[in-house]
């Protein structure tokens, strides 16, 4: 375990995380949590500020080409220094990674030019039902299948689900350092992802809910 003092009243100040990422809200408000992260030294704050850039550009619709996504990647990677910061764009890349790999093999085209580690693996084992990867992502099967289905809210729930996992065992090794204040970001970036997502899904099922009643309302004078 890695004990550290040196941001011991910037984790106090946080918000115990919640058991799983599936709440109603998130345990710190955005403008809040800004607010606490003025107490990190400069480096740590630009740290920070990279970290929080790519997980936000992590979420954008995937429009961008391969090139955009290989540059992006590179720059953050050779410009950040921690080890830890590296560590959480390094895993949402990989994963990122085996999802285009499958989503790609099912509509018939040739691995992915990817990013990450397993790259190189998930070419020469193209033919594999899991890429001979299920011993490190056991859930690559299940989300394989779901992706013959149109249910996208369990595949996106399983993948926040193995990378909450993933930091929440991280997260029990540090106190009160920085690492500890990377991967609570981390955490609440999840929590926040999952949020948005059912709060666009409320918005898309009213908009739809009006659409019918109105059709409804008109049907009446017909």
């Amino acid at each position: 375990m890695v004990r550290s003092n040196s941001y011991y009243t910037l984790v106090a100040s946080l918000p115990a995380m919640p058991r799983h990422f599936e709440v109603e809200r998130v345990p710190i408000a955005l403008p809040r949590l800004e607010k606490r992260l003025e107490m990190l030294k400069p480096g740590d704050a630009e740290v920070v500020g990279q970290l929080l850039a790519f997980l936000l550009w992590d979420r954008q619709p995937p429009h961008r080409t391969d090139d955009e996504m290989i540059a992006h990647y590179q720059k953050l990677m050779s410009t950040t220094a921690n080890l830890q910061a590296r560590h959480i764009v390094a895993f949402r890349m990989d994963i990122r990674t085996i999802m285009s790999g499958l989503r790609r093999r099912r509509r018939g085209l040739p691995p992915p030019p990817g990013l990450g580690q397993w790259v190189e693996h998930i070419r020469r084992n193209w033919e594999h039902p899991e890429f001979k990867l299920q011993w490190q992502y056991p859930w690559i099967a299940q989300v394989d299948q779901l992706l013959g289905t149109t249910d996208c809210l369990a595949v996106e729930r399983i993948l926040l689900g193995v990378t909450w996992t993933h930091w929440t065992k991280l997260a029990e090794q540090y106190f009160f350092s920085f690492e500890a204040v990377l991967l609570y970001l981390a955490r609440w970036e999840i929590i926040h992802r999952w949020i948005s997502r059912d709060a666009t899904l409320g918005r898309q099922r009213f908009g739809q809910l009006v659409t019918e009643s109105l059709d409804e309302y008109a049907n009446l004078y017909e």
